[in-house]
């Protein structure tokens, strides 16, 4: 599994993979799996920062 340092790394890789899907490329099936997996690796990272953020920010004005 890969580790993501922040948002922005994770991001990067998503967009990367759906590069390569948008490519059209003739891939592996394997490697379209590997992709697919990854993608949804870093898609999760992605929503759970973006979801513990936004609690975050919901904290921070219900307390100012």
């Amino acid at each position: 599994m890969m580790e993501y340092e922040n948002f922005e790394t994770a991001f990067e890789h998503l967009k990367s993979i759906i590069d390569k899907f948008e490519a059209k490329e003739n891939i592996s099936l394997d490697e379209l799996v590997k992709n697919y997996e990854e993608g949804m690796k870093a898609y999760t990272y992605c929503s759970n920062k973006l979801d513990d953020t936004q609690k975050k920010i919901k904290l921070i004005d219900e307390t100012e």
